[in-house]
């Protein structure tokens, strides 16, 4: 299961917006300094209508795994314990507070989200800096280098990467290939990793977002994506009965929480997409990595399914929805019978033809 690390300075409301995405009670929160890891559910509208259709005695959503470091701690040597479960994660969700409340303090004691993002950017720049820096200690003591048909390519990488990280800039905006992403991959390089970034804001999300737009179209060329909410407000639809938070979101003119959003934003930049299986057992969404060939989907539900694979019966969310019924779509010539080769569209009904 993909991991992802929600990171930020104290105060900014990472405990709420783990606790929006996990489901976990905001009472029952992490203790301060303290790892905490946590399942999120990726609230996806298209199995809440698959589940309409079919009346399962199960639904299930996409899953992705979540933890919580310490906060980020400026200035703090590089060893600090924030860093180390940075390391492992596969994308990183950066909490950024704008929002402006005279009982909680700031380390910097004013609102600034600008250098609040530049704070938390200089600290992983620091820690990459320092990581390739002690990769070319070691290289530089590598008595076996001969042996080693990548140290010459490695070494000028590195090299060129202390240099652009001496600039202060990230290793986003560094041109790497595929290649050289591959041969540095080990390292766990936290500038090169998929970012999200939550702006944690007053009630009004939009005018938070046009005071930031310089920064936000910065950040969007690196790749990052951002996401606008108010978690307070967040958490007091989360915890509202299902029926009173129809109504309160009704009011507010919103079709969905932004919580929900964020889960899907965080799944996509993860890189990962949804296939469905769907009958009157069971509703369910299944994660798999963009481009990844039906026999690898099919392991997904099952290892007998990818070793015994034979054909996906596929047909499109959309097509499905549009005519009706699984009947009507396959009276309508809809699914198509895809081998080994095919590669898994989001949103694919599937069902797997197998032997073993």
């Amino acid at each position: 299961m993909m991991n992802l690390a929600l990171v930020g300075l104290p105060q900014a409301g990472k405990k709420t917006i783990f606790s929006l995405l996990t489901g976990l009670d905001p009472a029952k929160a992490p203790k301060k300094g303290v790892l905490a890891f946590g399942v999120a559910t990726v609230r996806d509208p298209r199995i809440d209508t698959l589940t309409a259709m079919y009346r399962p005695q199960k639904t299930r959503y996409a899953e992705f795994e979540i933890q919580l470091p310490p906060d980020v701690t400026p200035e703090a040597t590089r060893g600090a314990e924030w860093l180390a479960p940075l390391r492992l994660a596969d994308a990183l969700l950066v909490v950024i507070r704008t929002f402006s409340n005279p009982n909680i303090f700031h380390i910097k004691t004013t609102v600034d989200a600008a250098r609040d993002v530049e704070m938390v950017d200089m600290e992983f720049l620091l820690a990459d800096l320092d990581m390739v820096e002690k990769r070319l200690e070691r290289m530089a003591k590598d008595n076996k280098k001969k042996l080693n048909t990548n140290f010459e390519r490695e070494l000028a990488l590195m090299e060129r990467m202390k240099t652009h990280l001496e600039g202060q800039n990230g290793l986003r905006t560094m041109e790497l290939t595929p290649a050289e992403r591959e041969l540095i991959g080990s390292l766990q390089l936290l500038t090169l990793k998929p970012l999200v970034v939550v702006l944690n804001t007053d009630e009004d999300s939009a005018a938070a977002e046009a005071a930031l737009a310089p920064l936000l179209e910065r950040l969007r060329g690196q790749g990052a994506v951002i996401i606008s909410l108010c978690a307070s407000i967040e958490n007091e639809i989360a915890q509202l009965p299902e029926a009173e938070r129809a109504a309160f979101l009704a009011d507010l003119g919103i079709q969905e929480p932004a919580s929900h959003r964020l889960s899907r934003a965080v799944f996509e930049r993860l890189g990962l997409i949804s296939f469905f299986t769907a009958g009157t057992d069971e509703v369910r969404a299944w994660p798999v990595e963009r481009g990844a060939l039906a026999p690898q989907a099919a392991g997904k539900i099952h290892s007998d399914l990818e070793r015994g694979f034979i054909r996906a019966d596929t047909v499109a969310y959309h097509d499905l929805v549009a005519a009706g019924s699984e009947k009507a779509a396959r009276e309508a010539n809809k699914f198509r019978l895809n081998g080994k080769e095919y590669v898994v569209q989001d949103g694919d009904v599937i069902e797997i033809r197998f032997n073993v």
